[in-house]
């Protein structure tokens, strides 16, 4: 994973566009959200593929740098897959940059550090990264992760 840039400092006007479009989520949704974030972080720190996939709609897309297009919820548990023999020791989303609510839609970006081991005995690597993301609220009112870019 690249290492990205530190993120500049938000503007104060920014951070009050932030928080009037959270201010426009019901309560039910605002849960929601958050339980997909806290399931995000439980799966990441398992690297459980089989839960890591449950967070993605049937017909997601996620892009990453200097490789193909995963499309679709197979193609992205086949990702998960090899990764066996990595072992997550950290995992920090820092979701609160930007929440945008459309209607049944959550656009947001957000920065996360992750410390890992690679391999049995290796040295232990810290990557910080960003992340664009879509996330599409299903008939049943829970949300799932439906377009997903990261640096």
């Amino acid at each position: 994973m690249p290492q990205a840039p530190s993120a500049p400092a938000r503007t104060d006007v920014g951070r009050q566009a932030d928080l009037a479009a959270i201010k426009k989520l019901n309560q039910k949704d605002k849960a929601a959200i958050e339980k997909i974030h806290q399931q995000d972080i439980a799966a990441t720190l398992a690297l459980d593929p089989v839960a890591l996939t449950d967070l993605w709609t049937e017909d997601a897309v996620r892009l990453g740098p200097d490789q193909p297009a995963e499309v679709g919820k197979q193609a992205i548990r086949k990702s998960y897959e090899r990764l066996a023999g990595f072992k997550v020791l950290s995992y920090v989303p820092e979701t609160n940059h930007l929440t945008t609510m459309l209607d049944g839609w959550v656009v947001e970006w957000r920065y996360f550090t992750v410390s890992y081991v690679g391999s049995a005995g290796g040295e232990a690597k810290q990557v910080r990264g960003q992340v664009l993301g879509i996330l599409k609220r299903l008939p049943d009112g829970s949300w799932r992760c439906f377009r997903v870019m990261g640096v």
